[in-house]
């Protein structure tokens, strides 16, 4: 109930957004195409790029337009603000070129932590499509509704200091191409992750694989 809830405070805001520019037709510009290499800052790696790409079912891609900039794009920049006391987070949201449902094929947010789930107690269970992968603090793919991943890297903000960081992703099943992987949305969260970890200097802390292992057995 908490996720769905989540989800569609999310996909409020997502339409909100789009409604705030779409209000004067005159502004309103078609967003950049985007490769999947490009997309969120350009942290995608060669196998998170591919990834993103079977997923989606295309090689072209969009990034959310923000009401009143836009040239407004994510990026490691702004993620780091956020992690530091920023009031507002933005996301990565990421469209299919064509896509005409105001809806992303996936959306990425990095939020500052004081604790992370134990990876022991959250043991996989196929039955209910969640899988642990062995990454990070802790690190977990759940149906088509979702990924997250922690990981250590202190970071100072109006909270106070905390230790961890948190990547979400939220993605929707009917965006998404049938017979893509749920390793595929780790690797790309990874990858986004690891970006964002050696920018806040904290990559032998992260502990973030290049290349994401197999998620553990039951």
């Amino acid at each position: 109930m908490k996720t769905t809830t989540y989800w569609a405070a999310f996909a409020a805001l997502v339409i909100a957004g789009v409604t705030g520019c779409s209000n004067d037709s005159s502004e309103v510009e078609e967003p950049d195409v985007l490769s999947s290499s490009q997309v969120c800052d350009g942290t995608l790696s060669p196998a998170a790029a591919a990834a993103l790409e079977r997923i989606g079912g295309t090689d072209g891609f969009t990034e959310i337009q923000i009401a009143g900039d836009k040239d407004y794009r994510w990026s490691l920049e702004e993620a780091e603000k956020h992690l530091q006391g920023a009031a507002f987070s933005h996301r990565c949201h990421v469209y299919k070129e064509d896509d005409e449902s105001g809806h992303p094929l996936m959306s990425i947010r990095f939020s500052a932590k004081s604790s992370h789930p134990d990876p022991v107690e959250a043991a996989p269970n196929r039955d209910r499509d969640k899988f642990i992968y062995p990454l990070g603090l802790y690190a977990a793919t759940t149906g088509y509704i979702g990924a997250d991943l922690y990981f250590a890297c202190p970071t100072e903000g109006a909270k106070g200091r905390m230790p961890y960081v948190q990547a979400d992703m939220f993605s929707l099943e009917n965006q998404m191409k049938p017979g893509s992987s749920v390793k595929d949305r780790m690797t790309i969260l990874n990858s986004v992750s690891r970006a964002l970890a050696e920018e806040l200097g904290c990559t032998a802390q992260a502990k973030l694989p290049a290349k994401v292992p197999d998620a553990l057995s039951e």
